[in-house]
């Protein structure tokens, strides 16, 4: 009668029977662990966890490219605040354009199919009240 072969994995404080595959799929993970990290030595890469400190993971003290700045941030409040002051210089009519093109997203065909008046016109009145809107934010 043929043997039985019985595997373990040591688990720290035991060992745990577990199936072949279970066992050899294991060790393998173990194994390219092992040689990733033993690469990673050899070319003088540095881990995240390698920078870790009491007060601060690794992770967050590598800048994000992506994220916005504080001056950034600061500087698009104190403009998109101008810009809300302006708006409300300009007269009704205006600021009902400007809020349903570009607030709005409203095509200029839409808006003028909504207040019954011809596209050109509101071409020439969008215009006009771009023109007014820059005057007021270059003061």
């Amino acid at each position: 009668m043929a043997e039985h072969k019985q595997y373990y994995i040591h688990i720290p404080g035991s060992l745990v029977e577990v199936s072949e595959s279970v066992y050899f799929a294991y060790y393998q993970e173990k194994r390219r662990n092992r040689t990733l990290e033993e690469k990673d030595e050899r070319n003088g890469t540095v881990s995240y966890d390698g920078l870790d400190t009491p007060e601060l993971s690794g992770q967050e003290m590598i800048p994000d490219r992506d994220a916005v700045s504080v001056e950034d941030a600061a500087i698009a409040t104190i403009l998109r605040d101008e810009l809300h002051r302006c708006l409300a210089l300009l007269d009704e009519p205006d600021r009902q354009l400007i809020q349903a093109l570009y607030f709005e997203g409203l095509s200029e065909r839409k808006y003028a199919k909504q207040v019954g008046i011809p596209q050109r016109t509101i071409n020439d009145r969008r215009r006009r009240a771009l023109r007014k809107l820059k005057e007021l934010l270059e003061n």
